[in-house]
């Protein structure tokens, strides 16, 4: 395999409160290969924004956050980078597609002008240069009359506009790196489906990698090439997206796959995941998911030992004691996950 695009090595990031510390993400480490999709999943709160956000160092900067590790790009560290060569990165090497649009684009101006701004940024050009290039980017992205739209104001836009304005700033400066978070968020399953195929279409002409944050497998199967699925600040999975939904060999994987709705078959009831998220603030010893986990029962190393992402197969690994184990229910959800694929 190539070398990697990015590497994040050990990351950690802590809030400090008044009387506790919030482990939003603890020791992370994965690799983002160019040309790829690595799909991050997990439930809300599992530290899949922040760990990306802190990379980009976008978490505002005070006495009470602590970040620590390692994200190499390009043989640099962001951790370790001024501001300055940091702002040199962003947005040019590489790229946001945030949540929700609407915050992120200012109001009182034209799209178009934030558009050509997010250019002139790191290219600087004529007025009518950058008006080009925005309309090209508008019309790539597929809005229509994109030079009507870029006179447009972020109210007078849709959901779904202001989601591909936002795709088409991101891609604006040909990035090596696009990270989407969340990019289909409150959109209708028709729009949704519109956004991928934008989102895919701007990857490919740009030929940049692609780490897409989201909790929705189905999206997962679609788009990515590598999975990454994370609980409680940890990486608990990773492997390609064939063997994770074929073969999870971590209990929190399986039950993120049982909750789905089944579209066939005689089951008709969803199979959720019993419990709720931990709180950040006080992870349980040991394994973070063992409240939760139906394969723990009650075994002593799961409640005192937190275990290693260790290797299961080639490049799949997962952080179980009893990985082995999950083998033939592993199997019961395989046509279920044939029917997401």
């Amino acid at each position: 395999m190539t070398e990697p695009v990015m590497s994040i090595q050990d990351l950690s990031v802590r809030f400090r409160t008044h009387d506790s510390v919030v482990r939003a993400v603890d020791k992370v480490s994965f690799d983002v290969y160019p040309g790829e999709t690595l799909g991050v999943v997990g439930e809300s709160g599992s530290g899949k924004s922040v760990t990306m956000l802190s990379i980009l160092r976008l978490l505002q900067e005070s006495k009470r956050l602590e970040t620590s590790g390692h994200a190499w790009f390009d043989g640099q560290d962001l951790l370790a980078l001024r501001q300055k060569d940091l702002r040199a990165i962003r947005g040019r090497d590489i790229a946001l597609v945030p949540q929700d649009p609407m915050t992120c684009l200012d109001p009182v101006f034209k799209v178009g002008n934030q558009l050509s701004e997010a250019i002139k940024a790191h290219f600087p050009g004529s007025r009518g240069s950058l008006r080009r290039k925005g309309v090209e980017l508008l019309d790539l992205v597929g809005l229509p009359q994109p030079d009507r739209q870029y006179d447009q104001y972020p109210h007078e836009y849709s959901g779904g506009m202001r989601q591909r304005a936002m795709i088409a700033m991101g891609v604006a400066n040909d990035p090596k790196l696009i990270i989407a978070d969340e990019p289909t968020t409150a959109l209708d399953v028709t729009i949704q489906a519109q956004i991928m195929d934008v989102l895919r279409e701007a990857q490919r002409e740009s030929n940049a990698s692609l780490v897409l944050i989201t909790h929705d497998l189905g999206l997962i199967a679609e788009m990515a090439d590598r999975v990454v699925v994370m609980y409680a600040g940890h990486v608990v999975e990773t492997g390609d997206v064939a063997t994770i939904f074929a073969h999870p060999r971590h209990p929190y994987t399986l039950g993120l796959m049982g909750s789905l709705p089944q579209t066939g078959g005689d089951e008709k009831w969803l199979r959720p995941i019993p419990g709720s998220p931990p709180n950040l603030a006080a992870v349980p010893s040991g394994c973070p998911f063992h409240p939760r986990c139906l394969l723990s029962k009650g075994r002593e190393i799961c409640r005192t030992d937190l275990p290693a992402l260790d290797t299961v197969e080639g490049s799949h690994r997962s952080a179980c004691h009893f990985k082995e184990e999950l083998a033939d229910e592993a199997a019961q959800l395989l046509a279920q996950a044939e029917q997401i694929t």
